[in-house]
């Protein structure tokens, strides 16, 4: 059977990029969704695309936007092997820490519900000539220490400049309310919470005061929007900082425990191997 879910990692791995070749990878793309944003460019040859029920021709330097769980699909125009390269991303990891404007994932949101265009053709202002989608690939393939931050970065700076163009075009971001409802704005802003306050000791009973939930209606919402519970997704996020820590400072398989709020060493141990299949001692024994 084929289902239309495309199964993704994405509180583990929050960034995909990727180059495809039709004349290697398998192609027509058959139709499939999944929680990430995720954005095409044509680099050669071209292409049909569907996104939800619109259909769009993609010639060499053309870009596309797929917003989060929407059906899309990718079939031949001609005879002729085609290249694209993308990225996918999850949106709620690009938090900021700011009070000055809404979050990208809220600003997003905002601009699906007026139904924001998401084609851009190869000479709109939007476009970096493939320059973004090379960088993120490369960062992303040598993992080298702060590559994250870099991707984050360059993914903000391409959302902001996308979120000014749609703003100039009448998309409303001033009564973000009115698009969208305050329990979504709720559950957004939380995840963002998360990850600007990943040290300290967060409770999902707390996180759900925070949001003006109660703990049962939280834990229901939480899941049905992300796919795990909201202590699988800190408990995730801990294993992910943890890894990081183990493999770019010399800090103490203690300290790192104790400061992701693991009670004991044991406990982190068993959560780390339970998310990673390893041992947080084999980690930080490649790492040296």
């Amino acid at each position: 059977m084929n289902y239309l879910y495309e199964y993704s990692d994405i509180l583990n791995t929050p960034y995909e990029s990727f180059v495809f070749d039709t004349a290697v990878n398998d192609f027509p793309v058959r139709p499939h969704f999944h929680p990430y944003v995720e954005i095409l460019c044509m680099t050669e040859g071209n292409m049909f695309v569907t996104a939800g029920e619109e259909e769009y021709y993609l010639e060499e330097g053309d870009m596309i936007l797929f917003f989060s769980n929407v059906l899309h699909s990718m079939s031949a125009s001609s005879m002729r092997s085609a290249r694209f390269a993308g990225i996918k991303f999850d949106i709620s990891r690009l938090a900021v820490n700011t009070n000055y404007t809404p979050g990208l994932r809220t600003l997003l949101a905002v601009a699906r519900k007026q139904n924001a265009r998401v084609f851009f053709p190869g000479g709109d202002e939007i476009h970096e000539h493939g320059s973004f989608f090379e960088f993120c690939r490369e960062e992303l393939d040598r993992k080298e220490i702060g590559f994250d931050v870099a991707v984050h970065a360059k993914l903000c700076l391409l959302m902001t400049k996308l979120i000014r163009l749609w703003q100039d075009e009448g998309i409303d971001f001033n009564n973000v309310s009115d698009f969208i409802t305050r329990e979504e704005l709720s559950l957004q802003n939380i995840t963002e919470y998360i990850d600007l306050h990943l040290d300290e000791d967060l409770r999902v009973d707390d996180l759900a005061k925070r949001c003006n939930m109660s703990y049962s209606h939280f834990a229901r919402s939480f899941k049905e929007m992300y796919g795990r519970s909201c202590k699988e997704h800190l408990e995730s996020l801990r294993v992910e900082k943890a890894e990081e820590m183990l493999k770019f400072t010399d800090r103490s398989l203690n300290d790192i425990g104790q400061e992701l709020g693991y009670a004991d060493q044991s406990h982190f141990i068993r959560m780390f191997r339970k998310y990673k299949g390893v041992t947080p001692g084999a980690v930080r024994k490649t790492a040296v």
